[in-house]
């Protein structure tokens, strides 16, 4: 479970930024556009959205790890950590279904706005589109395999990504 940390921590943390930064470079010779020239509102926005990403990153690995004791993610019929014992439906979960993956893409939208890139902000919004539509899914078939109709409930109260797009259940 550690190596998971490490290595996960090692793709999130400098694999990812370095080749958003390696793309970004190469586009940006060619074709520069900042997003923002104001550096006040720049660093307040860079500020707000790290702080926001590093709290649903963080706090979703202390409830995944103390209630979930495990993580969902497969690959193969390969588990990439301990298989989930227990469906978490509350802390950030109570409000996305993904809240580790919603705090990185606050990360990485940071990072982007650091370097001041619209280049990076559309590889930003690239990686999160791939992230929801295979990663995501891999996640939701096995998760439910493991807890079925628990996880359909679930599914269809609270929002994929974004925390304050709740769903409502037609009653």
């Amino acid at each position: 479970m550690i190596l998971g940390y490490i290595l996960g921590g090692l793709l999130v943390f400098v694999l990812v930024p370095s080749i958003i930064d390696i793309i970004t470079t190469s586009f940006d010779n060619v074709y520069r556009l900042e997003i923002i020239q104001n550096s006040i509102i720049k660093w307040i926005i860079i500020i707000i959205l790290l702080v926001v990403g590093l709290i649903y990153g963080i706090w979703s690995v202390i409830i995944q790890n103390t209630i979930g004791e495990g993580g969902p993610l497969e690959i193969g019929n390969v588990e990439i950590s301990p298989k989930t014992k227990n469906l978490v439906v509350s802390g950030p979960y109570k409000n996305t279904r993904n809240p580790m993956l919603f705090g990185t893409f606050l990360i990485y939208l940071a990072y982007a706005l650091f370097i001041n890139s619209i280049i990076a902000v559309v590889l930003v919004i690239a990686i999160f589109t791939f992230m929801l539509s295979v990663v995501v899914k891999m996640e939701e078939k096995r998760l439910t395999k493991d807890f079925g109709e628990q996880y359909e409930e679930y599914r269809k109260k609270v929002s994929m990504f974004i925390p304050w797009f709740q769903r409502k259940l037609n009653k």
